[in-house]
């Protein structure tokens, strides 16, 4: 490091000194057992007991001694969020930002957009407790009743046109459960040479079914029958509502 700050120094400045002619090149030996160099550049200028030293033309030959390179600190991104205040005010920070800012005012910060696609930024926004557990029941509320609207996977339920009055309502009864459950049913009736059998069979279903579905499709050919029944919504929930009303009324009585 001596050695390199000394060469720069003497490459800025041109200085030209008279020394002994007798001078003997100046050698350094580093600490790190490399070849000695020779420092000054000594350059004769004329024949009488003096040498001119041109500094200018010194250099440093030590190998590992160089100039050390200061890398480039690469700048680490640090991901910004768009953050709601609880007055709708807008501002770009950091998470860690916004987090410290909701724990200095007692609040809650929550993710109210996973990624919007304008900003390319996840939304937060600062929300008292009260709002927040608000929020929270609007959320559960929501949920719970878009679970509500869906209709499960279809059931499957085959019988032939030879069945049984008794084994047709018990299947009837098994329909109308899965129908109360949320579940669509698709019956398929074999014909099994009886096609006029086949179609009071589907009548049969559809008329006893008709309080809890609704039919979705129809179809028949040569070999059999076939109806989709989709459950009432409406009259579920409906339902639904009154049981636990009813349910509430006996535990208060009791």
């Amino acid at each position: 490091m001596a050695i390199n700050a000394l060469c720069k120094s003497l490459r800025n400045y041109n200085f030209t000194r008279i020394i002994s002619n007798n001078l003997n090149p100046i050698g350094y030996n580093n600490k790190i057992s490399q070849p000695a160099c020779i420092l000054p550049r000594v350059m004769l200028l004329t024949d009488n007991d003096s040498v001119n030293i041109n500094y200018n033309k010194c250099y440093c030959n030590i190998i590992g001694l160089e100039d050390p390179v200061n890398p480039k600190k690469k700048k680490v991104f640090v991901p910004r969020i768009t953050l709601l205040s609880n007055k709708d005010e807008i501002s770009i920070v950091t998470l860690e930002a916004a987090q410290k800012l909701a724990n200095r005012h007692n609040m809650k910060l929550v993710k109210i957009i996973d990624f919007d696609t304008k900003t390319e930024r996840p939304v937060y926004k600062l929300m008292t407790i009260q709002e927040y557990l608000q929020s929270e029941a609007t959320t559960k509320a929501q949920a719970k009743e878009a679970k509500e609207r869906t209709i499960k996977e279809d059931k499957t339920i085959a019988m032939s046109s030879k069945i049984s009055e008794h084994d047709l309502f018990t299947k009837i009864k098994s329909m109308n459960k899965m129908l109360g459950k949320r579940h669509g049913v698709q019956v398929i009736i074999a014909v099994d040479g009886n096609k006029e059998k086949a179609n009071t069979v589907r009548d049969t279903i559809i008329e006893h079914c008709k309080d809890t579905a609704k039919i979705s499709s129809k179809t028949e050919t040569a070999s059999n029958l076939k109806v989709i029944l989709r459950p009432i919504l409406n009259k579920l929930n409906q339902q639904s509502e009154e049981e636990y009303t009813d349910k509430l009324a006996d535990n208060k009585m009791g």
